[in-house]
Protein backbone atom coordinates (compact mmCIF):
# COMPACT_ATOMS: atom_id res chain seq x y z
CA UNK A 1 0.00 0.00 0.00
CA UNK A 2 1.31 3.45 -0.93
CA UNK A 3 1.57 6.02 1.85
CA UNK A 4 1.81 9.78 1.41
CA UNK A 5 2.03 12.86 3.59
CA UNK A 6 0.11 15.91 2.43
CA UNK A 7 0.43 19.49 3.60
CA UNK A 8 -2.35 21.86 2.67
CA UNK A 9 -3.38 25.42 3.31
CA UNK A 10 -7.13 25.89 2.95
CA UNK A 11 -9.49 28.77 3.50
CA UNK A 12 -11.54 28.62 6.66
CA UNK A 13 -14.99 28.28 5.13
CA UNK A 14 -17.99 26.18 6.19
CA UNK A 15 -17.46 22.61 5.02
CA UNK A 16 -13.88 23.00 3.77
CA UNK A 17 -12.46 20.27 6.02
CA UNK A 18 -15.34 17.95 5.20
CA UNK A 19 -14.76 18.43 1.46
CA UNK A 20 -11.06 17.57 1.83
CA UNK A 21 -11.81 14.41 3.79
CA UNK A 22 -14.64 13.35 1.47
CA UNK A 23 -12.51 13.86 -1.65
CA UNK A 24 -9.81 11.64 -0.14
CA UNK A 25 -12.32 8.93 0.69
CA UNK A 26 -14.05 9.02 -2.69
CA UNK A 27 -10.68 8.74 -4.45
CA UNK A 28 -9.98 5.52 -2.53
CA UNK A 29 -7.52 6.72 0.11
CA UNK A 30 -7.58 5.94 3.82
CA UNK A 31 -6.87 8.82 6.20
CA UNK A 32 -4.23 7.59 8.63
CA UNK A 33 -3.60 10.90 10.38
CA UNK A 34 -5.20 14.33 10.18
CA UNK A 35 -4.20 17.56 11.92
CA UNK A 36 -5.66 21.00 11.27
CA UNK A 37 -5.02 24.31 12.97
CA UNK A 38 -5.79 27.93 12.13
CA UNK A 39 -2.75 29.97 11.10
CA UNK A 40 -2.20 33.70 11.59
CA UNK A 41 -4.24 34.54 8.45
CA UNK A 42 -7.16 32.38 9.71
CA UNK A 43 -6.55 29.70 7.08
CA UNK A 44 -6.34 26.03 7.97
CA UNK A 45 -2.84 24.60 8.07
CA UNK A 46 -3.46 20.89 7.47
CA UNK A 47 -1.18 17.89 7.70
CA UNK A 48 -2.59 14.55 6.72
CA UNK A 49 -1.25 11.08 6.03
CA UNK A 50 -3.08 8.95 3.49
CA UNK A 51 -2.64 5.45 2.16
CA UNK A 52 -4.09 3.56 -0.76
CA UNK A 53 -3.45 1.55 -3.88
CA UNK A 54 -4.56 4.25 -6.29
CA UNK A 55 -2.43 6.90 -8.00
CA UNK A 56 -1.82 9.88 -5.71
CA UNK A 57 -1.86 12.24 -8.70
CA UNK A 58 -5.61 11.76 -9.07
CA UNK A 59 -6.17 12.80 -5.45
CA UNK A 60 -3.84 15.80 -5.84
CA UNK A 61 -5.69 16.90 -8.99
CA UNK A 62 -9.08 16.69 -7.29
CA UNK A 63 -7.91 18.52 -4.17
CA UNK A 64 -6.34 21.37 -6.14
CA UNK A 65 -9.66 21.88 -7.97
CA UNK A 66 -11.35 22.79 -4.69
CA UNK A 67 -11.75 26.55 -4.32
CA UNK A 68 -10.72 26.44 -0.64
CA UNK A 69 -7.26 24.99 -1.29
CA UNK A 70 -4.51 27.63 -1.38
CA UNK A 71 -1.39 25.41 -1.25
CA UNK A 72 -0.72 21.70 -1.47
CA UNK A 73 2.49 19.70 -1.10
CA UNK A 74 2.89 15.94 -1.03
CA UNK A 75 5.63 13.42 -0.53
CA UNK A 76 5.76 9.67 -0.47
CA UNK A 77 6.51 8.00 2.86
CA UNK A 78 9.39 5.60 2.97
CA UNK A 79 8.42 2.06 3.83
CA UNK A 80 9.58 0.97 7.25
CA UNK A 81 12.06 -1.89 7.00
Amino acid sequence: MNRFNLRLVARNTPGSLERILNTSRVRGFNINDFKAALDSQHNYAIEMAVSGERNIEQLILQLTKQFDIRELEHRRCRDAS
